[in-house]
Order: structure tokens, then C-alpha cells, then sequence
């Protein structure tokens, strides 16, 4: 493990000695085949140093800073329910970087919303020194008929050597919770990042996701989700915008875990230039999980000859009365609507932009969140060499 094998080392407990004996998942893991692992394990990784100042709340180095005050909401270290250890038990058993990630933690971070309140918190994940590794991992507690919304946006370090951060939270909704969780990944060009999502989702209670990748030279999400209420939903939705020799990956899992759930998501990526997206969705439903629906759409587009996607959906059905429908496709631009916006007077370039735009944007528009929203189609318009006469169309439409 390199550099990640010496801080395990130093840890001397037995959760570095279980990361230790794992290893790092190699391209024989399937779930990790495509990741470009050599990063890993080639890089003499040091322990990210405290920065000294951060503005607003976030998360540095595995720790949060500047923890706001809000009626109905609580943040700060403390002990797992006898349920949170062993679900955390089971993501340290995925495999070797999982396990190292935890291990490499400090003591986890609670965050609380009691029964009944609303709460709105936005999060930054702060970036690390090159060279430097950081871990945190956090437990989401919400409370019966309570919601919270929560957005994740990433400092965009101008570091150019490598940084590598590790994020890992167990998420419970209670009976009729509500959580909103939305992602704006826009970390510097050498950053490496990885996010572990474990949800449980109790009954009537709904969770939603959106994860939009721009930035960051490697990012990872693994996000598993699992019903275990009745009437319980989950709807993921996102956007992975890569380009240069970015690698973005985004693994879902879905659990039905009993009947009368219903689950959708609806992911879009856009590969340019050498970059490579994989994006795997699998929904399951067990054996007694009746009545339950699952929607699935993954579409792809490779916008250079040079780009590579690695789609794979899956639903893993064992119960016999169920609703389930799911599409991939993966694809470049259609030329007849290429012809069609040329032979309307744009130039070759200018309409392949306003292609790749209308795409993302059918993703782009299921956010409730408009803010997000805002900002995520202020960054794609940013990314697209065409943008700026995107903006001159829309401004036109709406005169």
C-alpha cells in the first residue's frame, strides 16, 4: 500500500491491521476494475496537516470546522449505536481501501436533526496539502418526520501534485424522514477523491441524491441504499462531466429490502478528450420485497474518439410481483440533429456544444434544489467551449 500502508502502520490497531491484511482491490476486483489504483499504491502518502484557517463550515482533514448553531440540529464526536458499528463492520469488509479508510479516521462525527425540524446545512470539503492523505467518517442521524437538506461542494485547490481524501458516512432516515443529499464535485486537477454513502431508509421515509462530477483528476462515489420500511423511496439522479485523462466513477446500489418500496435513478455522463466514466447501477429486491418499483436510466455519450464509458446496469430480482424498467445507452452526437441545428446557421463546433448541453440538461433539471441547480449549470456552461453562446440563446429565449 505505499505510502497508506506506513500510516496504517503507525495506527497499530486492529482496524489497520485488518486494512493492512485486505490490501488495496486490484483490477481482479470487480467493482474496482477500472479504477486506476497505481496512484494508490505507488504514492508515499503523508498525513494531511490541520489547515489553519477555513471559511465556513466544512469538512478538513476528517475533521468539521466551523460547526454551525441551528435550532433542531446537533454536530459533534461521539460513539455508534450497536447497529451503526456493524453496519460499519460491513463496509470495512468491502475491501482493502474501504477498510483503510476507516481505519485512518478519527473518532466519528454524529449529526443529528431531532423529530420534526427542518434543517438546511451546506458542507465544503476543504482541500489538502500535496501529497497528503485525509480521512473522515460520519454518521447522519434524522429524526422521525424531520428533514434535512444537505449540499456538498469541494475546494478547488490549485495543487499540482497529488492530494488524496476519503469520506465515509452512515446515513438513517427514521418514519417519515426526509433527506435531500446534493453534490457539486469541483476539487483541483490532482485531487483524488472517494465518498462511501451507506443509507437506511425507514418506513414512508424518502431519500434523494444528485451528484454532479466536474473536477478532480480521480473521484469515486460508492453509494448503497438500503429500504428496509415500507413505503420507503430512493431517487438518485446525476451528471459526470469528464474530460483530459479524468477517471469518474459513480457505484449504486439499491436494496429492497421489503415490499411496497419504490426506487428510480437517472444518471447521465459525458465523456471528452481521454477521460473515462464508469457508472454502474444495480437495484435489488429480495425473495418477500413484493410490490415493489424500480425505475432505471443510464445514458452515456462519448464526445471524442479517444473517450471510454464503462456502463453497467443491473437489477437482481427474487420476488414475483414487482414493477421494473431499465435503459442504457451509450452513444455519440446524433448527426441528423447536428445537420439540423447547421442547417439553422451554427457553425459545426457551436452546435455540437448546444447538443452536449440539451443532454446534461435533462438531468440537470429534475434538481428541486434551484441554487444547486443554478450553480451546477453555471460550471457545465463553463466546461463547454461554446458556453458563453448557450447563455447568449437562453438570454434570447427569455426576452
Amino acid at each position: 500500500m505505499s505510502g497508506l500502508e506506513t500510516l496504517l502502520r503507525a495506527r497499530q490497531s486492529d482496524a489497520a491491521q485488518t486494512a493492512l491484511a485486505l490490501g488495496l482491490p486490484n483490477k481482479q476486483t470487480e467493482a474496482w476494475k477500472y479504477v486506476p489504483t497505481r496512484v494508490l499504491a505507488r504514492t508515499a502518502w503523508v498525513e494531511a496537516a490541520q489547515r489553519r484557517s477555513c471559511t465556513g463550515f466544512g469538512l478538513s482533514q476528517g475533521h468539521f470546522v466551523n460547526i454551525p448553531q441551528i435550532d433542531g440540529l446537533t454536530i459533534s464526536q461521539g460513539t455508534l449505536t450497536d447497529a451503526e458499528t456493524d453496519r460499519l463492520d460491513a463496509l470495512r469488509q468491502r475491501h482493502g481501501f474501504q477498510a483503510a479508510a476507516i481505519a485512518l479516521s478519527e473518532s466519528p462525527w454524529i449529526i443529528s436533526v431531532v423529530p420534526n425540524a427542518q434543517v438546511e446545512l451546506s458542507l465544503t470539503h476543504f482541500a489538502n496539502l500535496s501529497l497528503s492523505a485525509a480521512f473522515g467518517l460520519c454518521v447522519i442521524r434524522i429524526g422521525a418526520n424531520a428533514e434535512l437538506k444537505l449540499t456538498e461542494r469541494f475546494e478547488a485547490s490549485e495543487e499540482t501534485e497529488k492530494t488524496l481524501a476519503g469520506w465515509t458516512a452512515l446515513i438513517t432516515l427514521d418514519r417519515d424522514a426526509r433527506m435531500h443529499l446534493g453534490r457539486l464535485q469541483t476539487a483541483g486537477a490532482a485531487a483524488h477523491v472517494f465518498e462511501t454513502l451507506q443509507v437506511e431508509v425507514g418506513e414512508n421515509a424518502r431519500f434523494q441524491h444528485f451528484v454532479s462530477d466536474f473536477g478532480a483528476q480521480l473521484s469515486r462515489l460508492d453509494l448503497t441504499i438500503d429500504l428496509v420500511g415500507a413505503h420507503a423511496h430512493a431517487q438518485c439522479n446525476g451528471l459526470l462531466v469528464t474530460g483530459g485523462q479524468q477517471y469518474h466513477d459513480v457505484h449504486l446500489d439499491v436494496n429492497h429490502r421489503v415490499g411496497q418500496t419504490s426506487s428510480a435513478m437517472t444518471y447521465r455522463t459525458m465523456v471528452d478528450a481521454q477521460g473515462e466514466a464508469t457508472l454502474n447501477g444495480r437495484v435489488y429486491i429480495a425473495k418477500d420485497a413484493q410490490r415493489a418499483a424500480t425505475e432505471q436510466s443510464l445514458a452515456n455519450l462519448l464526445v471524442s474518439d479517444r473517450a471510454r464509458v464503462n456502463p453497467k446496469p443491473e437489477l437482481e430480482i427474487y420476488a414475483d410481483d414487482v414493477t421494473a424498467s431499465h435503459g442504457c445507452t451509450v452513444g455519440s452526437l446524433n448527426a441528423t440533429e447536428l445537420f439540423y441545428l447547421r442547417s439553422r446557421g451554427l457553425s459545426a463546433s457551436d452546435a455540437r456544444a448546444v447538443l452536449q448541453y440539451a443532454f446534461a440538461e435533462r438531468v440537470i433539471e429534475t434538481l428541486e434544489d434551484e441554487t444547486l441547480r443554478a450553480d451546477i449549470e453555471h460550471r457545465l456552461l463553463g466546461t463547454l467551449k461554446q458556453g458563453e453562446l448557450i447563455r447568449e440563446l437562453q438570454d434570447a429565449a427569455h426576452v
